[in-house]
């Protein structure tokens, strides 16, 4: 029987903590690099990085920009397991999620702005490409704008920001939101993504953070239409 891909996800995850066991590697070392995992895993690039991406939202791997992959920081475990109890306890709170999510966005950008930090503008602009291009075929928006996003936080080179922004994704993610989204709404939402990173570029604080506002109106629009605020 041929195994479905997010087997193979599983299997290569399994694989990589072993890895990490065996070598006694700790928070801060280096990792393998991505092609260094094809090769030594035997798997494609795809299932390797998602299965990079699933180790980084349970904070095993992190990624610093331009630095490569390393063994992650378990202090991160203790913010996990505050919001693991609260979830547990309470509930998913889609609202809340999103409002959180927005304020770390919005923190990502002033950070960025404010440290005067050059943003890899080529690289956000080739995920945005990505994500226009979607729009026309049959791709999972979705997963395409999450990259932005997740690109974005990275730029403030904060990697306790960046951990924290993970772990919320994370748990966004379980709320299964199906946002259905015409094709006028994903070109207006590919324009906003073009609009920040330009904002980004001529540091302009307040243009960046009204686009990112704008940017997340629909979905605040759609949990309220649909009384999805618990």
């Amino acid at each position: 029987m041929k195994l479905q891909k997010s087997s193979l996800v599983d299997i290569v995850m399994d694989r990589i903590k072993a890895y990490i066991s065996e070598n006694k590697m700790q928070p801060g070392d280096k990792f393998l690099t991505e092609k260094e995992l094809t090769e030594k895993l035997n798997v494609s690039r795809t299932v390797v990085r998602e299965a990079i991406i699933s180790l980084q939202s349970v904070g095993i791997l992190t990624i610093k920009p331009g630095g490569g992959m390393y063994i992650a920081n378990a202090q991160v475990e203790g913010i996990r397991n505050i919001l693991t109890h609260h979830f547990e306890t309470y509930g998913l709170k889609v609202k809340e999620l999103l409002e959180i999510r927005k304020i770390l966005e919005l923190g990502a950008l002033r950070l960025i702005i404010e440290n005067n930090i050059d943003v890899d503008a080529d690289r956000l602009t080739k995920l945005n490409k990505k994500y226009e291009a979607g729009i026309y075929t049959d791709t999972d928006m979705k997963t395409v704008d999450a990259d932005f996003h997740r690109q974005l936080i990275k730029e403030a080179n904060n990697e306790a920001f960046f951990n924290l922004s993970t772990i919320i994704n994370q748990y966004f993610s379980l709320t299964n939101i199906d946002l259905t989204t015409d094709e006028q709404g994903l070109l207006a939402s590919a324009k906003e993504h073009q609009n920040i990173i330009e904002a980004l570029i001529n540091k302009d604080l307040v243009t960046a953070q009204d686009t990112m506002t704008t940017h997340f109106k629909p979905i605040f629009m759609w949990i309220n239409q649909e009384g999805r605020n618990d």
